[in-house]
């Protein structure tokens, strides 16, 4: 009998619903957070030497950045549906594939970050939810952001962490590793998070370990402890969204 009740309670256990949420959860409700789920809209921001302007609608992007050198207006255009094209004072000039490469990675770097947490639901990624971090006394939930080789581009083997706020859906924290340029590690902490019609934006500041491949899951700490270096700041200025007329 002490059997019976002894499996039967194991049984109840094993069918319990665990409190711990998934990865998809994690990432839908920080998408839903920061108002990246708007279907059509259209947000223009400043990045160091360049205008940015993104444009979404269902089933189409388009990726923008504009400069002025020397009095001359160079502008980089790439949607869903086209590679890059480099214009010149609104003339389109010819580029080297090797150029286009450089220039879209470049553009969908910029993008890839100011989008977050929204690119975490690609089709490339493989996410998983890895339990909570202690930082600086508050818990988060941690996801382990790998990617698909089909898909995933030429940074396929960049692993990322993202350290995200359970009550609010924010990402305070990330870090990631990255092969490309002689390699490397960053660690980014969140500042001036601000809303704007509904998004939610915010800048970093930029960090890097002592030791060129420090392992991500040990950053928080080193960060605590004061043990990183900063190097940059991260900063998207001038945002402005357009939404679309009802």
């Amino acid at each position: 009998m002490k059997k019976i009740i002894f499996l039967f309670c194991f049984y109840l256990m094993a069918c319990a619903p665990s409190n711990e949420p998934t990865a998809a959860q994690i990432i839908q409700k920080s998408i839903t957070a920061y108002g990246w789920d708007q279907q059509e809209f259209k947000t223009v921001f400043d990045f160091r030497d360049y205008q940015y302007e993104l444009i979404r609608k269902p089933g189409f992007y388009s990726y923008q950045r504009t400069t002025t050198k020397k009095g001359i207006t160079i502008q980089d255009v790439m949607t869903s549906q086209k590679k890059l094209q480099r214009f010149q004072d609104g003339s389109p000039i010819e580029l080297k594939d090797s150029l286009i490469h450089v220039y879209s990675n470049s553009l969908n770097s910029v993008m890839y970050f100011f989008q977050l947490p929204k690119p975490l639901k690609d089709p490339a990624v493989i996410s998983e939810f890895i339990g909570t971090t202690t930082i600086y006394e508050k818990s988060y939930w941690t996801l382990k952001v790998r990617f698909n080789e089909d898909g995933g581009g030429e940074d396929f083997q960049d692993e990322y962490r993202y350290w995200i706020d359970p009550d609010t859906g924010y990402i305070h924290y990330l870090a990631y590793n990255y092969l490309t340029d002689g390699g490397g590690v960053r660690f980014r902490r969140a500042k001036n998070i601000r809303k704007e019609k509904g998004f939610v934006f915010q800048n970093y500041t930029n960090y890097k370990p002592h030791k060129k491949y420090t392992a991500l899951d040990s950053l928080p700490l080193l960060f605590e402890m004061g043990k990183l270096i900063e190097i940059s700041q991260i900063e998207n200025k001038n945002i402005q969204v357009l939404l679309p007329t009802k």
